[in-house]
């Protein structure tokens, strides 16, 4: 987009599931961090911030999801962390692995192309009428073949939350791991590891956990990190023992990370987790509630709501306008949204038919006055008369 009203300071921020506008104090985490890096250079900088930088971020993502810190492996978005983790499994022909239709496309590609050496079955989990993930199903159909159970826990197109608990009971004490993309769910949703445990979950720290892009994490079972084995291994987990050979210097989920990463992103990170662990879990869903609920009474627009716990996002098309129109339309009114393509997840949109559509996402900073605003737009969109603010006055300050 070339308009340059689209860089204006937005009425109505509704693109957390693209990206989240992080807090004042985050922006001046990061920018104090590049002002000493800027004077002293970036190893000395980086040596100045090293017990945030080395203990302090893990401490955050244990404490806002209950696990321990040895757990947490660091990364540069989630799409790397799944990847990192799932490539280090050993799979064979016998094995199968089981997918969603909500399915991230990113993650199926990595398994489509393991799928082509390892072998193993790719299967998918059919939903039920209403549009969740047929947990019956798993319970009849699960076996020792199935190595890994692949759940999105908030699909990227639509605020369906698929609850994890019944996947990790159905997991226990089988040799079946359970890898969850909580992508979308960070930050929206209260995850509990020690109450609900998984072997990998990944997410990143750009989207509701309101952190500067360029973070992300993975946490890892005991039982995971046992049976994975990275293909890339760092300095600072491995090191050569004397005869050549290779020794692990740590057992825990760090030796899948790779030692370079953007200092300054993960100091920021640091402070959007501590800010992360006062999100007002139910305000986010009552809000998410309201949206999905005024949307889906305005005449000519389609809200596709699969599944019977929704939170966060929506995703709509319109009987009339295209969904880039539509996007288009919402943008220059002062609604920040996206133009989602239906090929991320193609297992869902796809199927159903839907190329593209118009994504809104409620995120923790999101306010009531920014849910009337856009449901004003939207009115007006569908040629209910509502009246719509000119772009320019009143807009909300970001910057607390």
């Amino acid at each position: 987009m070339t308009d340059r009203t689209y860089t204006a300071r937005w009425r109505s921020y509704l693109n957390t599931a693209g990206s989240g506008l992080q807090s004042r104090e985050t922006r001046e985490a990061v920018a104090d961090y590049l002002t000493l890096e800027g004077t002293v250079g970036s190893y000395f900088a980086e040596r100045a911030y090293a017990e945030l930088i080395e203990e302090g971020v893990y401490r955050g993502v244990a404490r806002l999801f209950n696990c321990p810190g040895e757990a947490v492996a660091m990364s540069d978005s989630a799409t790397r962390a799944w990847h990192s983790g799932v490539a280090a499994l050993t799979l064979t022909a016998r094995d199968i692995v089981w997918t969603t239709p909500y399915e991230w496309a990113g993650n199926l590609l990595l398994l489509k192309n393991l799928q082509r050496s390892a072998g193993f079955t790719i299967q998918e989990v059919p939903l039920t009428p209403c549009g969740d993930v047929d947990v019956d199903w798993c319970g009849r159909h699960i076996s020792d073949r199935v190595a890994l159970i692949s759940v999105t826990h908030m699909p990227s197109c639509t605020g369906a939350v698929t609850p994890l608990a019944p996947f990790s009971q159905l997991v226990r004490d089988r040799r079946t791991l359970l890898a969850v993309d909580a992508c979308q769910s960070a930050g929206n949703v209260p995850i509990d590891l020690t109450a609900t445990p998984v072997d990998l979950l990944t997410a990143n720290g750009k989207k509701s956990l309101l952190a500067p892009r360029g973070t992300g994490f993975a946490v890892m079972s005991p039982r995971f990190r046992a049976s994975a084995d990275p293909a890339s291994v760092d300095v600072h987990t491995h090191a050569f023992a004397p005869g050549g050979g290779i020794r692990r210097l740590t057992d825990s989920a760090r030796r899948f990370e790779l030692g370079e990463k953007s200092v300054p992103a993960f100091v920021g990170f640091d402070t959007a987790l501590r800010q992360a662990l006062h999100n007002d879990w139910d305000r986010t869903a009552a809000l998410s509630r309201q949206l999905r609920v005024r949307a889906g009474r305005i005449p000519g627009l389609r809200v596709h709501a699969p599944g019977t716990h929704h939170t966060g996002i929506l995703c709509v098309t319109h009987e009339r306008l295209t969904p880039e129109r539509l996007w288009h339309t919402l943008c220059r009114a002062g609604v920040a949204c996206w133009l989602i393509d239906g090929a991320h997840t193609p297992n869902h949109l796809l199927r159903a038919g839907i190329p593209q559509a118009v994504r809104l996402a409620v995120g923790p900073r999101t306010t009531q006055e920014e849910i009337d605003y856009a449901i004003g737009v939207l009115e007006e969109t569908g040629g209910r008369g509502a009246t719509v603010p000119a772009m320019g006055r009143q807009e909300r300050e970001y910057s607390a």
